[in-house]
């Protein structure tokens, strides 16, 4: 983000929207080829999450809180009642690698 000034002499921060969504979707590839708790989905069956993900990321979330969303986006919200906690160790650490959102 870049910091501007508005019309109003208020400080804001601009926000790079194309390099937002390019680094939103490679959050999005990373879910379809590494986290796929259903198997073999259409690529836009895990958009739902990625800006919740991307938002706890940018927001400097913790891992285990990253952790806590994909347990129960896997366990309750898919119905799965499991959850891989190794595999959404390391779909964290693929993202984390991305860095923060420009």
């Amino acid at each position: 983000m870049k910091e501007a000034i508005t019309s109003f002499g208020i400080t804001s921060m601009a926000i790079d929207k194309e390099g937002s969504r390019v680094w939103r979707g490679r959050i999005r590839d990373i879910l379809n080829r590494q986290w796929d708790p259903i198997g073999g989905c259409p690529v836009d069956e895990y958009d739902s999450y990625v800006g919740k993900i991307a938002a706890m990321v940018r927001d400097n979330a913790t891992d285990e809180a990253v952790m806590k969303y994909f347990e129960w986006a896997e366990a309750v919200h898919m119905g799965f009642g499991r959850f891989d906690a190794e595999r959404a160790r390391a779909v964290i650490a693929s993202i984390r690698e991305l860095g923060t959102p420009p």
